[in-house]
């Protein structure tokens, strides 16, 4: 096995940590890059961490302003809390710069989760300076090297929590991966430290000095926290995935529920709807791991109660919102989805002709012509499903389809496309606040 690079530990840790949060409300991330792309997972993100309303964004964003807009939004959120940031833009967000990304990360662990909205000019030295205080007998330089055989990490855990890990003198340096690993054992299972980083990574030489800080972090927090509480099964536990935090009637919507891999707690689930409970299909992957599904009949608010051992774990009761059909992030817009390919054919100029007589480019709920060729596959599916069409062009109103080109001339004859368009504008005003 290949040992890990200090730029992979760095994003396995920064991925974590963003994790460690969005289960607040049933989101994760996989990949840092990708995930954060669409800008829904930095707002949660952000609010969650800030404890502040960051206001109205885009939910469901499919086309690339959207996500621009969403993380816009963010952005300009951080540069209102002054905290500084260097060479990223949303566009830098949007089209996955992982190393911009890995900045933005790190600014906001040393904000929120390092310096608490302290001094962050000397994070470091702060924190290795309360390190030394607390294990001065393993003589800390850093947060690389010193690490590496795992007898330091249980010495803090140690003091932190006398009696935690009495065996950190007589542990064989040798041993370093077992060591590690049963020190982060440790802080997760008595602490409730999560696994920022693996014992795997925390024995690498050049182990990635931000995951570790980061990591360690966690302990002093706990350290200045006297009223902190005894870590039980269920407060380890996590679930993430739509079925959390969207989903729509008479869909499956699944997620993901993570509990210890050794937990004695009886895990239920509970789904309650408008009317009455959604059945729930739990699916045992391996030790911890659970896949997790329902079905609900009809739209409205739903409760999804995830408890172990008669106990709610992070996020639950989490709220869902079930809608009638999926949305494309399109309310209150008129929406044109075309190919490139046939940008002028005889079924797309008209069409264009048609709406430019009425002036709806100039609207301010009309977006500018969308082209699926240009979409990711997913979100262009999604599309032609709600469609329940693939022959383009194709218009959405209000995130509802009202027809490809033949039916768009067909509503225009008989009188209805005006209609839908005064519609639109109405709700597009009282949405966005227009007069």
């Amino acid at each position: 096995m290949s040992k890990p690079h200090w730029a992979d530990i760095q994003k396995n840790a920064f991925t974590r940590w963003v994790n460690e949060h969005l289960k607040d409300r049933g989101m994760h991330c996989n990949d840092l890059a990708k995930n954060l792309s669409d800008g829904v997972n930095l707002v949660n993100l952000l609010e969650i961490i800030s404890s502040k309303s960051l206001g109205r964004h885009n939910k469901n964003p499919i086309v690339k302003f959207q996500k621009l807009e969403n993380n816009t939004i963010s952005l300009e959120f951080l540069k209102n809390e002054n905290i500084k940031l260097v060479n990223i833009g949303p566009e830098d967000i949007t089209d996955n710069n992982l190393k911009l990304i890995l900045g933005l990360i790190w600014t906001l662990i040393l904000r929120y989760q390092i310096c608490k909205g302290g001094n962050e000019g000397s994070a470091k030295n702060d924190l290795l300076q309360w390190v030394r205080s607390k294990i001065p007998e393993y003589n800390i330089n850093g947060f690389q090297k010193d690490w590496n055989d795992g007898r330091a990490i249980n010495a803090l855990i140690n003091a932190v929590s006398p009696g935690a890990a009495p065996d950190h003198k007589t542990m064989d340096p040798k041993n370093d991966v077992a060591n590690c690993a049963k020190g982060i054992d440790r802080g997760q299972d008595l602490l409730g430290v999560p696994k920022i980083v693996t014992a795997e990574e925390m024995c690498q030489p050049k182990v990635d000095e931000l995951a570790m800080m980061t990591y360690i972090s966690y302990y002093r927090d706990l350290d200045q926290n006297p009223n902190r509480k005894k870590m039980d099964e269920a407060s380890r536990s996590k679930a993430y995935g739509p079925g959390l935090v969207e989903a729509v009637a008479n869909e499956p919507a699944p997620f993901t529920v993570e509990t210890p891999a050794n937990a004695e707690g009886k895990l239920e689930i509970k789904v309650e709807g408008p009317k009455d409970n959604s059945p729930v299909k739990v699916t045992k992957n391996g030790p911890g791991n659970y896949s997790v599904v329902y079905e609900p009949k009809i739209p409205g608010q739903y409760k999804v109660h995830v408890t172990l051992g008669g106990h709610h774990i992070p996020g639950s009761i989490f709220h869902v919102t079930v809608l009638e059909q999926q949305s494309l992030g399109g309310e209150g817009k008129i929406r044109v989805f075309y190919s490139t390919t046939t940008a002028k054919d005889e079924k797309t100029r008209p069409l264009q002709e048609l709406l430019e007589s009425k002036k709806v480019h100039l609207r301010p709920d009309f977006e500018p012509w969308i082209p699926v060729d240009l979409m990711e596959r997913e979100e262009r599916e999604a599309v032609f499903k709600k469609a329940g069409v693939r022959e383009l062009p194709i218009v959405f109103i209000d995130d509802n389809y009202v027809g490809n080109s033949p039916k768009v001339f067909e509503l225009e004859k008989n009188g209805q496309l005006d209609k839908l368009l005064q519609t639109n504008q109405t709700k597009y005003n009282s949405m966005f606040g227009k007069k």
